[in-house]
């Protein structure tokens, strides 16, 4: 989601890290700063995983501009932090979805090795402090596991052939897939519905064939999926939710 200005101004220098403004509520929002050498205008970027409000700048533009821009926005920011779902921490007790199937958090200290899961509950080991990445750690290889069938199995009934495949943290995409063939997802997947995954899945094997969103491609898709229509309609309710996890 984006909030766009109409000019950029002359280059003020480096900008900081982040900048602080204040809510119509009265209370302090911290934007980070990011300079883009492609923007063509200030623009407002809300981070859903983050839970935070970017300021990119083009190259050329001031932070003053930014600054400026930014406090104007003020209500859009406020409304956009407010409407964010709240955190899922991965934490002992926490319940989350894997492929649909439900798993509660147990932390196990005297065991080795890494997570393991048996019986609806991920027993995780090690010192407290690493509970929370041994999970994330746990629910990427999932993914992976999910993933890489689906993808030998779509790209065949395409006629396509995949590059490498990656799992990663993408801020926006839920899927890509570049020119030379290779895709990447997004863990996070591993917590949505099989239906939704297989859809993304799907999308970006469709990509490997067609690199645009045609007639032709959505054909595609639907050859290789389900019911596109309501695995889109799932991200755009529940997708926020989802990058809040963590």
């Amino acid at each position: 989601m984006w909030c766009r200005s109409t000019a950029p101004r002359p280059s003020a220098g480096a900008s900081p890290a982040e900048i602080a403004i204040t809510l119509p509520d009265g209370a302090t929002a911290r934007l980070p700063v990011r300079r883009s050498a492609r923007a063509r205008r200030i623009t407002l970027r809300l981070l859903e995983r983050r839970g935070a409000i970017e300021l990119v700048l083009p190259r050329r533009a001031s932070l003053r501009a930014g600054r400026r821009f930014a406090e104007e926005k003020a209500g859009w920011i406020g409304a956009r932090l407010a409407a964010l779902p709240p955190p899922v921490r991965f934490v002992e007790g926490a319940a989350l979805a894997v492929m649909g199937v439900p798993v509660l958090l147990r932390a196990d200290a005297a065991s080795r090795g890494g997570a393991a899961c048996a019986g609806g509950v991920l027993r995780v080991p090690g010192p407290p402090e690493e509970f929370a990445a041994r999970v994330e750690r746990w629910l990427r290889a999932e993914a992976r596991r999910a993933i890489a069938p689906r993808v030998a199995r779509k790209a065949e009934a395409a006629g396509a052939r995949p590059g490498r495949i990656s799992v990663r943290d993408s801020e926006t995409n839920w899927g890509s897939c570049s020119a030379r063939g290779n895709l990447s997802f997004s863990w996070r997947l591993v917590m949505a519905p099989p239906f939704v995954l297989d859809y993304v899945v799907a999308h970006e094997v469709a990509h490997l064939v067609h690199l645009h969103h045609g007639p032709a491609f959505w054909h595609l898709v639907g050859a290789l999926t389900g019911d596109r229509a309501a695995a889109r309609r799932w991200l755009r309710a529940n997708g926020a939710a989802l990058k809040r996890h963590g």
